[in-house]
């Protein structure tokens, strides 16, 4: 996926005019200043890139878990067939509708052997397109058995087994991985920018220098006005750091760094935008 292509352009495009209508309409009818509305049309842009990006990425890793999910099944399958079954044969069966996604992928693979490819170079053009470490398994499997001509089908048997296995603890894992993915981007992006910026709102409204009898608070306006302008600039720096800290480590429990500047690229906008329209409501 290439963030460059028009197709993707295009998508990002459509999910930054979306997100940026319905912030300018909340934003005039809080009666937000211009200059709020403008960085929030500004920042739709980068959000909808990134918003487009995990959209495919999601799509694209569950497809992906989908044709895993039919691994153990197609080896199962393998593992019956008669020793010295022609590899063609096996490949043809596997390109059957009833794989799914996955079938079709050895469709195209029986395709390019058809066409005068080898059938190594067919199966690992499987491995290049799927993008699994299970698939690459598999392939390899399939692979070593053509090129030994050995009966696989215990070896089959002993795979589809250990991926029934696997599989269970790795769905328990991701289970509680996406509870605590989510848990940080809502309090990143949503509850910890709104409890702040209502906090603000609320000791905006608040004229403390009617504390100065009791010689605590702000004595004059203009303390008072300095005060409130460090507050807010606290809450900035703040929010701005929650975010980019709660990226990193979004990315560090997927085990790819890259994706950090993704997350900090949708929490940054995103957080600051919800903090700007909630302090809004008590001032």
């Amino acid at each position: 996926m290439k963030f460059f292509e028009p197709e993707f352009l295009k998508r990002a495009s459509l999910i930054a005019i979306l997100l940026c209508i319905p912030a300018g309409a909340l934003t005039l009818y809080t009666n937000t200043e211009f200059l709020y509305i403008i960085i929030f049309c500004f920042c739709s842009l980068p959000t909808g890139i990134t918003l487009n990006y995990f959209l495919e990425q999601y799509l694209q890793e569950r497809a992906k878990r989908k044709k895993e999910d039919l691994i153990p099944d197609l080896l199962l399958q393998a593992s019956a067939f008669p020793a010295g079954m022609p590899i063609t044969k096996t490949i043809g069966f596997f390109s059957q509708t009833g794989f799914g996604k996955l079938g079709k992928e050895f469709q195209t693979a029986l395709e390019e052997i058809e066409k005068g490819a080898s059938i190594q170079k067919a199966l690992y053009n499987i491995k290049k397109r799927c993008k699994s470490s299970i698939i690459d398994r598999t392939i390899e499997l399939l692979v070593r058995g053509y090129e030994s001509g050995a009966d696989m089908s215990t070896v089959f048997r002993n795979t589809a087994e250990d991926f029934f296995a696997t599989k269970n603890i790795l769905r328990e894992r991701n289970a509680a991985l996406v509870v605590e993915k989510y848990t940080l981007l809502l309090a990143g992006g949503i509850i910890v920018p709104a409890v702040l910026g209502l906090l603000f709102g609320m000791v905006h409204g608040i004229d403390f220098t009617g504390l100065s009898e009791l010689e605590i608070g702000a004595t004059t306006a203009e303390q008072n006005s300095s005060l409130l302008q460090t507050i807010m600039l606290a809450n900035q720096i703040y929010i701005a750091e929650y975010a980019i800290l709660a990226s990193i480590f979004l990315a560090l429990q997927e085990g790819n760094t890259k994706k950090s500047f993704l997350y900090a690229l949708f929490l940054l906008p995103v957080s600051f935008a919800v903090n700007a329209i909630t302090k809004t409501i008590f001032i």
